[in-house]
């Protein structure tokens, strides 16, 4: 239990980065649980908060939480804290608390500013830049998902799946879903097949046979690999021709497909 403890620490600790939010959280609901005016509040607020808090860290909760959702999005329980909310109110019950109409404007200014001030400024270059098209997108996805679509526009391939790199999953999904897809971008168990697929195409030297293999018994017509591999020569030995290459990217079409015979 106490690995089970200090995993939640650890989400907690990734989720707050080095914010003093936490604290503030603590300070708000503080003001709440002893502001004499705030009953209300201090029922649906404080024991709401203090309830979801105690399931999130202890462990005899937390364990079976992390084994239904999985360890990788347990930071999302700490949607559950109403923090905006809590910071509001707090901040409401403070202020009024004074009678001084300067003390009440200099109090707010203070509050805002240590909220403010607590966190980090994401618009920076860091976490934003300019959109290369309306889809906000990698324009790569969009080159890759175009030329899928056109080439099964020409060959009559109404619901065409693919394989593509983890790295295109998504955006291929949000940009054409008429292309099914080998997986999921969160792709981590499943069948047996996909999970092999999985490794396979996301390794550093993906081999063409076994490649060709697993995609062909996922029922994907159209593989997509980094040309910088070249695998061309390789893979139409195992009947995957290539057909485009578009951002980056060789585009395959299994060839087989389309024999007689072959289903399709």
């Amino acid at each position: 239990m106490t690995s089970v403890f200090s995993e939640v620490l650890e989400h907690f600790t990734n989720y707050f980065a080095d914010s003093l939010y936490p604290l503030l959280f603590l300070l708000a609901l503080l003001v709440i649980c002893f502001h004499p005016g705030a009953k209300k509040e201090r029922a649906v607020l404080c024991g709401s908060n203090l309830l979801f808090l105690v399931i999130i860290f202890c462990p005899l909760t937390a364990y079976p939480v992390i084994k239904m959702i999985g360890s990788l999005v347990y930071w999302r329980m700490f949607w559950l804290l109403s923090l905006p909310i809590t910071l509001a109110f707090a901040l409401v019950w403070l202020v009024s608390g004074f009678s001084g109409k300067a003390v009440r404007a200099l109090t707010a200014v203070l509050a805002s500013a240590a909220i403010l001030c607590s966190g980090q400024f994401l618009f920076t270059s860091e976490t934003f830049t300019a959109r290369a098209n309306y889809f906000k997108i990698p324009t790569e996805a969009i080159y890759v998902a175009e030329s899928i679509s056109a080439h099964a526009e020409e060959e009559g391939i109404k619901n065409p799946k693919a394989v593509v790199p983890i790295a295109l999953c998504s955006y291929i999904r949000q940009y054409d879903a008429g292309i099914r897809l080998a997986y999921g971008r969160n792709m981590v168990k499943g069948e047996i097949t996909q999970t092999k697929l999985y490794e396979e195409i996301n390794s550093e030297a993906p081999r063409a046979k076994r490649l060709a293999r697993l995609a062909r018994k996922a029922e994907c017509t159209y593989l997509v690999l980094p040309a910088s591999l070249s695998l061309e020569e390789k893979l139409a030995k195992h009947s995957f021709v290539k057909i485009a290459e578009a951002g980056g990217y060789a585009i395959y079409f299994d060839a087989e497909y389309a024999s007689p015979g072959s289903g399709s």
